[in-house]
């Protein structure tokens, strides 16, 4: 009952020593664990010939959780040949012949039994499974409508046991949790036989099932959730075009395109199909081809809105903005005035530098809201538009503006509001001093008049202490010097004695050499030939004005000597 399977097998494998004790147990924990092999061959050791067959039910449950749905539906047959009492095993073999795709072989077992249905309303919800896969959809119906019935009729029973303030009718059984199956069965039966009526009936029923329970409500299995989610996203064209619009979100144009095909056969004239047509066109840079998609849906229907908003957003996107404020201007007025959709079009006339067509825009929006006569969410949207003016007028220095916006809301929306207050008074201080002056008086400032001002001056300036929490043993003042910081001793260097310091450190030590005092700069060896004299003077140097080596005269004299040929003379020249 703890749930504890892995701490049982546990338990169990510590018993390994006695022959076949405990088998059932494992081959169950094993089970529990989600170990389906382990627990086969668990359960192969074990001669469990216990009254009821539990070794073989549970044989039969792993083989079906394992998928081999054909050898779990044999064994379930079996079983309840030798007990036909028992129906919970014809259920269970029903669903294992639906499971392994055999539906026929599911309908061909229950011919003939028509009198154990009443038994229990699973055999009617599994054979209505079959008939569906079969396509049989009206017998489907029949035999959900027949199992709604039996359950109800059970639940009716056990709510008998109950005391009587706490029994419910059979009108607040409806969303019972264990009728949410049913329910979510037919919705799937109405959705595929079609037709408006099925379809709104069916959309019904998802919703019933999808929608947020109480605390005294049970909670509906997350399977059957799921199922009724998945076939509500189907059944709305929304849910199409969204899927379409995820595919090119994921820049899968091709299949984009082919859900495309299927929306405008299934949902010829929805704007969300125009819509999707028109972000194809885009995704495949084709502004131009996008806004004839739009504008074409437009033509056959005037005024859609959704058609106008992407329209809009086209045009914001491609940075024309008057004639995105111009598609939204063709919204009906309920629309236009909604606070979200007037705000985007006053920042479109403030891109185009038009502030009086802004202004225009907002006060339709308050006169729309204005007379209105509704409730809450009427004055909500009054309230949202006036603060849209009120920071509008302000960032255009619209006191008139600003001081309308600001009264309406003290009268409409909220008196007390003294951020309102405020801003009315600044508004009609530059324009209507008068009517500043007595909203002004309206703005309670604190009374001061009991305080003394010549005992303020004489007083001492107060000084704020730390609080400390006194005990009860009145140990505060002592538990406050324990918190202290102790403080650390100095750390000096090695070998030194703080009673015996010495001479003083040299206060230049931190320096660099080039920047103490007794720093001298070194002659470098490349200056030590520099000029030292008079303005004008030369540096002599004995190495300079004499020859390092041989003497070229007789090198040159010699090599003359080698090169002329024996007897001939030189040329002598003209003296």
């Amino acid at each position: 009952s703890l749930s504890r399977w892995a701490d049982a097998l546990k338990a169990c494998d510590k018993l390994a020593c006695v022959e076949e004790s405990f088998a059932f147990e494992r081959a169950y924990c094993f089970y529990r664990l989600n170990q389906f092999p382990e627990a086969l061959k668990a359960l192969g050791s074990s001669n469990d010939n216990e009254e009821g067959g539990r070794k073989d039910r549970l044989e039969a449950q792993i083989k079906y959780r394992m998928g081999d749905y054909a050898a779990c539906a044999q064994m379930y047959e079996r079983l309840y040949n030798d007990d036909p009492e028992d129906t919970g095993l014809l259920v269970n073999a029903l669903a294992s012949r639906i499971s392994g795709d055999q539906p026929h072989k599911a309908i061909a077992a229950m011919a003939g039994k028509e009198e154990i249905f009443e038994a229990s309303y699973e055999l009617c919800f599994n054979l209505a499974c079959a008939y569906i896969d079969e396509g049989r959809l009206e017998d489907a119906e029949a035999k959900l409508q027949d199992a709604k019935k039996i359950c109800v009729a059970e639940l009716l029973e056990g709510e008998e046991d109950e005391e009587e303030g706490d029994r419910r009718t059979e009108a607040e059984l409806e969303n019972h949790e264990e009728l949410a199956a049913i329910q979510v069965q037919t919705a799937t039966v109405l959705q595929r036989l079609g037709g408006e009526e099925a379809l709104k009936k069916a959309g019904s029923l998802y919703n019933a099932v999808l929608k947020p329970r109480s605390s005294k409500e049970g909670e509906i299995d997350v399977t059957v959730k799921a199922v009724a989610c998945n076939n509500l996203v189907a059944l709305r064209p929304e849910g199409e075009s969204l899927f379409c619009l995820a595919l090119l979100q994921a820049r899968k144009l091709d299949a984009a395109k082919i859900e495309l095909q299927k929306l405008t056969a299934d949902f010829k004239g929805h704007p969300r199909v125009a819509v999707v047509q028109a972000a194809v066109a885009f995704k495949e840079k084709k502004a131009k081809g996008a806004e004839e998609v739009l504008q074409a849906y437009l033509t056959e229907h005037p005024g859609s809105e959704e058609a106008l908003i992407c329209l809009a957003q086209l045009h914001a996107q491609q940075n024309r903005y008057k004639d995105a404020a111009e598609a939204l201007d063709q919204l009906p007025r309920a629309s236009r005035a909604n606070p979200r959709t007037a705000e985007v079009v006053v920042a479109f006339h403030q891109r185009q530098k038009n502030p009086d067509k802004a202004v225009a825009c907002l006060r339709d929006a308050i006169s729309y809201w204005s007379g209105k006569d509704g409730g809450e969410e009427d004055e909500d949207m009054l309230a949202q538009v006036l603060r849209i003016a009120s920071r509008l007028a302000i960032q255009l220095k619209d006191k008139a503006f600003a001081a309308e916006a600001f009264q309406l809301y003290l009268e409409r929306v909220d008196g007390s509001d003294v951020e309102a207050l405020c801003g009315l008074v600044q508004a009609l201080a530059s324009v209507d001093p008068q009517r500043a002056a007595e909203y002004a008086q309206r703005l309670q400032v604190p009374d001061y008049a009991h305080l003394d001002p010549e005992e303020l001056e004489n007083g001492t300036i107060p000084k704020y202490a730390h609080m400390v929490k006194r005990g009860a043993d009145g140990d505060a003042q002592k538990d406050q010097q324990a918190k202290k910081k102790k403080k650390r001793k100095p750390k000096y260097p090695k070998n030194y004695d703080p009673a015996n310091p010495g001479p003083a450190p040299d206060p230049e030590r931190w320096l660099p050499k080039r920047e103490r005092t007794e720093f001298k700069k070194k002659m470098r060896k490349k200056d030590k030939n520099l000029a030292r004299g008079p303005q004008g003077s030369m540096v002599v140097d004995e190495k300079a004005l004499r020859k390092t080596g041989p003497s070229t005269a007789q090198v040159e004299l010699s090599s003359d000597a080698a090169s002329r040929p024996k007897g001939t003379k030189t040329k002598k020249g003209k003296k």
